[in-house]
């Protein structure tokens, strides 16, 4: 049997370079590759290029600011027109597999006032391209690669029976398994040999960091290979026509990479509802909105309550101040505490549920998992939005000594300002999770291919 695959590995090599087809399959998806590629850099590097331009908007603030206010300034001034910059930076893999960073803001613009409003703003963006999502290697190794193998793999038997060759095949010292395992064997090959390329000129063209995850995307996307693979060997056993394997295998293709993710959305949706959001951001306004008409006792005495050092502050005897400001925005913040915890709790809920449900797909589980070694997932954001939210309560440490003690703010005192920097990192435990999912999906596929084969063994003789 050795011998018999070296022959039939050696006679798949002859045809490879003169089928056409093959080499035109193959040359599509190093370019689809190339091109994927190409577009996650870009998109990568129109977004480092906005948060590095950031600093400039920073500083002409504090400029502006800086001439409005020549010698010295109040502080609630300089908190309500001042802005500062939360920044979500991406990982170096994050070219590869962009993720959710093109429908989730990767910075956030934040002044001293209550930050619930704030930490959910984002630049607006077309609905189309969010649903189609970025075209990226991740992309191309997800939904392109399937139809790849499919396209090398649907006709293996069926076009030897079609074109009458399969007698001759089989008058050979040679079993039919033998022969299509060669075969298979050869496109699996092949299919290895072009993602790892792809790969490693992913790695050097987007300078990502040549680390552990080289490893975990080649590993991955082989075990991904082999479930389709797989697919596409069950199909073959029924010994069916050309057409019928391919409408079937494109079926398959169709159900499991574009629908199978889009019940799981809704399915977690509607699990998983999470209707805080709304009434989180209602209920801080009304809070806010009410602090004008309230008295400015029972506002001083709610806030000293959270801040009880600043108890000695001078009494606010006009009509307006801004430490009496600042003090019913942070109420306004206070008063939604508990719902924005719940909101935050069945977002992860929601996202824990989808990521579950993803081991009926393995597109799907595929997905996940680049996401995740690339930091472009959903909980990178959700990490990104509480580091902004802990930046603003170190604004506030930073800003509330001189509001509350009537020190006057310097120009000097903007270089004490917090600044923050969020840097997004893989996500090892939902990587660990989709590998032994993508594993289990794939032994199951070839389990109930080799029970196919076995139902159909003596008719294939």
């Amino acid at each position: 049997m050795k011998k018999a695959l070296k022959t039939l590995l050696y006679t798949e090599w002859l045809n490879f370079k003169t089928e056409k087809s093959l080499l035109l399959f193959a040359l599509l998806i190093l370019l689809a590759g190339g091109y994927g590629i190409y577009s996650g850099r870009a998109e990568i590097q129109r977004q480092r290029a906005n948060i590095s331009h950031l600093d400039t908007l920073y500083q002409d603030n504090i400029a502006e600011l800086k001439a409005k206010y020549p010698d010295t300034a109040d502080a609630g001034d300089i908190g309500y027109y001042h802005a500062v910059f939360a920044t979500h930076m991406p990982d170096s893999w994050a070219a590869l597999s962009v993720g959710q960073r093109d429908a989730n803001p990767y910075y956030l613009k934040l002044r001293l006032v209550a930050v619930h409003n704030q930490l959910y703003s984002s630049e607006n963006t077309n609905p189309d391209k969010l649903a189609t999502g970025s075209f990226d290697l991740a992309f191309v190794l997800v939904f392109l690669l399937p139809l790849f193998i499919i396209a090398i793999c649907f006709n293996l038997f069926s076009a030897e029976k079609e074109r009458g060759t399969l007698a001759l095949v089989l008058s050979q010292p040679i079993s039919l398994s033998t022969f299509l395992l060669g075969k298979l064997l050869f496109r699996f090959g092949l299919v290895v040999l072009l993602v790892a390329l792809l790969i490693a000129a992913g790695v050097l063209f987007t300078g990502a960091q040549a680390d552990g995850r080289v490893l975990i995307w080649l590993s991955a996307t082989t075990l991904y290979s082999m479930f389709w693979f797989g697919v596409c060997y069950a199909f073959i056993v029924l010994k069916k026509s050309s057409a019928f394997n391919a409408i079937c295998l494109l079926g398959v293709w169709l159900l499991l990479t574009i629908i199978a993710p889009a019940v799981i959305n809704v399915v977690s949706q509607i699990s998983q509802p999470v209707t805080e959001g709304m009434a989180l951001t209602l209920k801080q306004r009304e809070e806010v909105h009410a602090g004008w008409d309230k008295p400015k006792d029972e506002t001083f005495k709610r806030f000293f309550a959270h801040y009880p050092q600043y108890r000695n502050t001078s009494p606010v005897t006009g009509r307006f101040a801004w430490k009496w400001y600042f003090a019913f925005q942070e109420l306004g913040d206070r008063s939604v505490e508990s719902l924005y915890q719940t909101y935050l709790s069945k977002l992860q809920s929601r996202a824990e549920l989808a990521n579950r449900l993803c081991m009926v797909s393995a597109p799907a589980t595929l997905q996940v998992l680049l996401n995740a070694a690339g930091g472009t997932d959903l909980q990178s954001h959700l990490g990104f939005v509480q580091s902004a939210r802990q930046f603003h309560h170190r604004l506030k440490a930073y800003y509330y000594p001189f509001l509350f003690t009537d020190k006057p703010f310097l120009h000097a005192d903007y270089d004490g300002e917090p600044r923050h920097i969020y840097q997004a990192r893989s996500d090892a435990a939902a990587i660990n999770m989709a590998m032994l999912t993508l594993l289990a999906i794939t032994i199951i596929v070839f389990v109930i291919a080799t029970i196919i084969q076995c139902f159909t063994t003596s008719e294939l003789k």
